[in-house]
């Protein structure tokens, strides 16, 4: 679904501070959820971005 309710269809691609969000990035990357939360200020709203910081730190 996508963040923007006005928006119709998927946007995986993005991640926000949603909880669901930060909860997928905490279970996937094993990370706590201030470092999740850490990475997506640090890297962006780009998915791929976060995943990529997640894995250098």
């Amino acid at each position: 679904m996508a963040d923007d309710p006005k928006k119709k269809g998927r946007d995986r691609s993005r991640v926000s501070t949603q909880e669901h969000e930060v909860a997928y990035i905490v279970k996937t990357a094993k990370v706590t959820r201030q470092k999740a939360l850490e990475a997506i200020r640090e890297a962006g709203p780009s998915r791929e971005k976060v995943m990529g910081y997640l894995a250098k730190k």
